[in-house]
């Protein structure tokens, strides 16, 4: 059944912005649905199959195997048997690989962007907001939050201010601007061009307790409809801007010379990653049984 399909890997995995224990997100082509046809993987029982597929084939840890067919996206979701790297499988889309291109399209412009995006990105992550599946917001929505900060800053577009020579600023324009100004109730955002958009004017944008970010390949597409939890995301935005005031207003007083103010985004960021060094020396013994000796 899948021999002829296209499998494409997008998402952070394909810009960079991979961390360790994060999801490698896939989507898999039929050739009916290149070929301009119907999907071959209609409604939830084609969902099923493929995770029969999976464990069957020994590809995915059964018990890890999970299949979410009432989502925006339909995904399988699981846990790679060999890597034990956590795999989401998306079907006969291609949305997913053609932001890729536009985010590296970005990066070029704009080298700060993905820097602040991993940040951004591993905050969600560390307080379980970053998967749209669940109400989160992905890496592309927040690149494209970070793109838009960039766009509309005047500093920036006089070329007076330039973004990857002030990453601390950057980052805190970013958590201002969304966790105490942006009003994402009323105002959609919009790439190209720049700018917001007023959502009362558009029928695709109405979902006000969503954020609504205008799809710069697909102007007809909310990239942001399954972010639930924006209003608990935002707060978090603001706390973590008014954290990081607090404790740079401590150390200008000259305090902060005990271990207990060792970082100034320790106070959002802190954390136990021992996770992360599991997962790169599993990859990293892996590789060398199977490949050849890791380049350091």
């Amino acid at each position: 059944k899948y021999r002829g399909c296209e499998v494409h890997p997008f998402g952070s995995y394909m810009s960079g912005l991979y961390l360790p224990t994060a999801d490698m997100d896939i989507v898999i082509c039929s050739k009916e649905w290149l070929s301009g046809r119907m999907t071959a993987f209609p409604g939830g029982s084609s969902l099923y199959k493929f995770r029969g597929f999976l464990t069957q084939n020994r590809l995915a840890d059964p018990s890890s195997v999970e299949v979410i067919a009432k989502a925006r996206v339909p995904l399988v979701k699981y846990i790679d048997a060999v890597t034990g790297l956590r795999v989401d499988i998306s079907f006969d889309r291609m949305d997913g690989p053609a932001a890729i291109k536009t985010f590296l399209d970005w990066k070029e412009q704009y080298p700060a962007l993905p820097i602040l995006v991993t940040i951004i990105k591993h905050f969600l992550a560390m307080r379980g907001l970053n998967e749209p599946v669940n109400g989160g917001i992905g890496s592309f929505s927040v690149s494209c939050m970070v793109m838009s900060m960039l766009q509309l800053m005047p500093k920036v577009q006089s070329k007076n201010l330039v973004p990857e020579h002030h990453l601390g600023e950057m980052l805190m324009e970013f958590f201002d601007l969304y966790g105490n100004r942006f009003d994402y109730k009323t105002t959609a955002i919009r790439i190209n061009p720049p700018g917001y958009s007023s959502r009362d004017h558009n029928l695709t944008y109405k979902n006000r307790d969503r954020l609504s970010i205008i799809d710069p390949n697909n102007s007809s597409n909310d990239i942001s409809g399954g972010s639930s939890n924006v209003g608990i995301i935002f707060y978090d935005f603001h706390s973590a801007h008014r954290m990081i005031k607090e404790r740079m207003a401590e150390l200008s007083k000259g305090g902060g010379h005990g271990t207990n103010m060792a970082s100034i985004l320790e106070t959002i960021l802190a954390g136990n990653y021992s996770s992360f060094r599991l997962q790169r020396g599993h990859l990293r013994l892996l590789h060398e049984k199977h490949i050849g000796p890791c380049d350091d």
